[in-house]
């Protein structure tokens, strides 16, 4: 079996640097976090970066970045007020939101986004929503409730989309939360794994029994694996994505996320077992990113790729970038 078919990227990255810091003094509210970088081409030399930031209250709202990816990500520009509202209280997103994916379709940009609202028995609830916009700066939601949810498949909780088209329709993958564990210090952690959807126009999607680390073998179920995202590689589609351990990710190095990779087959089903992204430079245990990374975005630049990611604290310090190819 080749190295391919058993997971292996077969590619070095490179990390660039940090970014985007958190918090900037300059943007009202902005309290800490630059989270889940999401970008989206909107020309040559300019890309532009959905993220999460976290206000005072410690509830999520989502800004952008404008970078030039010809000029070291030089940054052209900050927005200074989240995107949307938060929602009503009662609603899937009263509580935070999140970028997942900025998508431009129909002369507008989709942005979808997760959204949370509290709990009494367990921390939060998630959910996915949808919002448009023609200028990918001023958006509106699709509808006050979420396009995917809790049901049957996914009992807990659904966050983080990654789709794109597919024939006549669309393909993703998403989040499915599995549990919560108890914590010795009184809070709870989630679990999670990866499900793959399907949708006729983007906006009703339905989940699949294609899965990643929720009881089909290729990894053991357990822990958590986040963000989702599917890039073309050396000819070949790859779901990257994030995955930690289920206990002591935030106090043990090795137990916390890293960047993973494996391959998928034509019809999108994964086609051998994930491997850790390898980098030509990695990280010190005192580097930005030396303890955790996290939450990976690649787009094609040139002859290469661009990897936007985040570092140690789940994003508390900002996000930065990796190159492979370039």
């Amino acid at each position: 079996m080749s190295a391919v078919a058993e997971g292996d990227l077969g590619a070095l990255w490179t990390r660039r640097g940090l970014i985007r810091t958190a918090p900037d003094a300059s943007v009202p509210g902005w309290a800490s976090h630059a989270q889940c970088p999401t970008p989206l081409i909107l020309g040559e030399r300019l890309w532009r970066v959905y993220f999460s930031v976290r206000d005072p209250e410690n509830r999520s709202r989502i800004l952008f970045v404008d970078l030039d990816p010809l000029d070291d990500m030089r940054v052209l520009y900050q927005s200074t007020a989240p995107l949307l509202e938060l929602g009503a209280p009662g609603l899937f997103d009263s509580a935070g939101q999140g970028a997942s994916l900025a998508v431009r379709r129909d002369g507008a940009v989709w942005l979808y986004y997760l959204g949370m609202h509290l709990r009494r028995d367990v921390p939060y609830g998630l959910a996915i929503g949808l919002a448009r916009s023609t200028d990918g700066a001023a958006f509106e939601r699709v509808a006050d409730g979420p396009i995917l949810s809790v049901g049957p498949r996914d009992p807990y909780f659904v966050s983080l989309l990654h789709a794109r088209p597919a024939g006549a329709g669309w393909e993703g993958w998403y989040m499915s939360a599995t549990g919560w564990q108890a914590r010795s210090d009184g809070p709870w952690d989630a679990e999670y794994g990866l499900r793959r959807a399907v949708s006729e126009d983007g906006v009703a999607w339905r989940g699949t029994d294609v899965t990643l680390a929720l009881g089909e073998g290729l990894l053991p179920r357990g822990g958590g694996i986040a963000r989702p995202w599917v890039a073309r590689v050396n000819g070949r589609d790859w779901l990257f994505f994030s995955r930690r351990q289920s206990a002591g990710f935030r106090t043990q190095r090795d137990a916390a996320y890293r960047i993973m990779a494996g391959p998928l087959d034509p019809a999108g089903t994964p086609a051998g077992v994930p491997r850790p992204v390898r980098f030509a430079n990695p990280p010190e245990p005192e580097d930005w990113d030396g303890f955790m990374q996290a939450y990976p975005a690649v787009l094609p630049l040139g002859e290469g790729h661009v990897m936007f990611y985040n570092g140690d604290g789940f994003g508390q310090g900002g996000f930065g970038w990796a190159t492979c190819g370039l």
